[in-house]
C-alpha cells in the first residue's frame, strides 16, 4: 500500500464535479468510544477517563474559550462550558494556503483552518436533552463567541458549526459536545444554498426563507413548534424522515449577531425539540448544523441563518450516494403531527 504522501491535511477539488473535500490522515487517530450502530442510549464502551469531564482538563489542549465560575483559572475546573481545540483535526492553523495548486488537472491546497470543539457540561451527560437549561443556553452563546472571534481572522471565509449525537451520527465521545471547523473557504452546500436563494431574491424580490415562514404559519400542516422570534417547521424535502428546522421569523442571515435573550429562546426550543424526538423515535442517533451567512458578510436580503436537525433515521444507500436523490419514508407533515404531539408533553 502506498503510504500518505503527508500527515497534514489538505483540501482537494474534484476535477469533474468542483466539490472541495478534507483529506485528513490525523482524524483516524482519534480515539472511538462509541462503536456501532447500537441504539443511542446502548451505544459505545466508554471504560477509560473521559478527556471532557472537570477534572481532566489536562487532557484537552488549552481553552480559547470559557464559561467559568469567578476567581477560577483556565484549564481548571470551575467552569460550566469550555471551547478546545480538536486534538485530531480535520484541519490545521497552518497561518496560510501558500502551496496552493491551480493549475494542471488537480487541484489542492494546504488544509489550513481551525477546529474546536465545545465541551458542553463539566459533569459526563450523554444525552443533550438532559443539561440544564443555562447549560443549553451557553452552548449557542458559545456559538456565536467563536463565530466573532474566528471572523477576525481575514483568512477565514465560513465556520461550520456541527453536533454529532450517537455513533451512527458520527460522534466518536459520548460526553456532550459540539464543534467548529472554520475554513478558507465556503463549502459546497451552503454555496447552493446562498446562490439559489440569491437567485429567487433576484426573480421574485422577496427572501426564500422569509416566503417559507409566511407559508409554513398560514398551512400548518408542517408546523412543529413556534416561539416569539423563531418556528420549527418539518422540513418540506427533508433527506431522513423527521429532519426539522429552526430559522428566526424575522429577516437575519448572520447568527453571529443574536442577542442573549434570542440565544436562551433558541436553545429552549431545540432542548424541547430533542427531547421530543427522542419520544417519537426511541433516541435516535441525530445531527445538527447551522446553515449562516459567511463570515463578515452585511446583511443579506436573501438568506436567513437556520439550524437543521437531522435524526439518522435510516442509512444512505446506493441511491442516495449515486444520485443524490435520498429516501423519505415518513412525509414530513406525518412527522410533523407527532413531534407536535410529543412537544404536548413537555414543558
Amino acid at each position: 500500500m502506498i503510504p500518505p504522501r503527508s500527515q497534514a491535511p489538505e483540501f482537494r477539488r474534484d476535477p469533474v464535479t468542483g466539490r472541495w473535500v478534507i483529506v485528513a490522515p490525523e482524524r483516524s487517530l482519534r480515539p472511538m468510544a462509541l462503536e456501532g450502530a447500537e441504539p443511542r442510549h446502548r451505544a459505545g464502551r466508554e471504560d477509560r477517563p473521559c478527556p471532557f469531564c472537570t477534572g481532566q482538563e489536562h487532557d484537552t489542549p488549552n481553552e480559547v474559550f470559557a464559561i467559568r465560575s469567578p476567581g477560577t483559572s483556565p484549564d481548571s475546573p470551575g467552569w460550566q462550558l469550555r471551547v478546545v481545540p480538536n486534538m485530531y483535526p480535520a484541519v490545521r492553523e497552518i497561518g496560510s494556503t501558500e502551496g496552493r495548486s491551480n493549475e494542471g488537472f488537480f487541484q489542492q491546497y494546504p488544509g489550513a483552518g481551525r477546529h474546536e470543539v465545545v465541551i458542553e457540561s463539566p459533569h459526563h451527560v450523554a444525552n443533550p436533552a438532559h443539561l440544564s437549561d443555562d447549560l443549553f443556553r451557553d452552548v449557542f452563546i458559545a456559538y456565536r463567541e467563536r463565530l466573532n472571534a474566528h471572523a477576525a481572522d481575514p483568512a477565514l471565509q465560513y465556520v461550520s458549526v456541527f453536533k454529532n449525537v450517537g455513533a451512527e451520527a458520527g460522534a466518536s465521545l459520548g460526553h456532550c459536545h459540539s464543534q467548529l471547523v472554520a475554513l478558507p473557504l465556503i463549502p459546497d452546500l451552503v454555496h447552493q444554498e446562498l446562490s439559489g436563494s440569491q437567485d429567487y431574491f433576484m426573480r421574485s424580490g422577496r427572501c426564500v426563507f422569509c416566503d417559507l415562514v409566511r407559508f409554513e404559519l398560514a398551512e400548518n400542516v408542517r408546523l412543529v413548534t413556534e416561539t416569539p422570534h423563531l418556528l420549527a417547521i418539518g422540513a418540506y424535502a427533508g433527506r431522513f424522515s423527521h429532519e426539522t428546522w429552526v430559522l428566526p421569523k424575522l429577516h437575519a442571515s448572520r447568527y453571529e449577531t443574536i442577542s442573549d435573550s434570542l440565544a436562551a429562546e433558541l436553545a429552549g426550543l431545540m432542548k424541547r425539540l430533542v427531547s421530543a424526538l427522542d419520544r417519537v423515535l426511541a433516541e435516535p442517533a441525530y445531527n445538527w448544523f447551522l446553515h449562516a451567512a459567511p463570515l463578515r458578510s452585511p446583511e443579506l436580503p436573501h438568506y436567513h441563518w437556520h439550524f437543521e436537525l437531522m435524526p439518522r433515521t435510516s442509512r444512505p444507500a446506493g441511491l442516495e450516494w449515486g444520485t443524490g436523490c435520498f429516501i423519505n419514508a415518513v412525509a414530513p407533515e406525518a412527522a410533523a403531527v407527532q413531534l407536535r404531539e410529543a412537544l404536548e408533553g413537555i414543558a
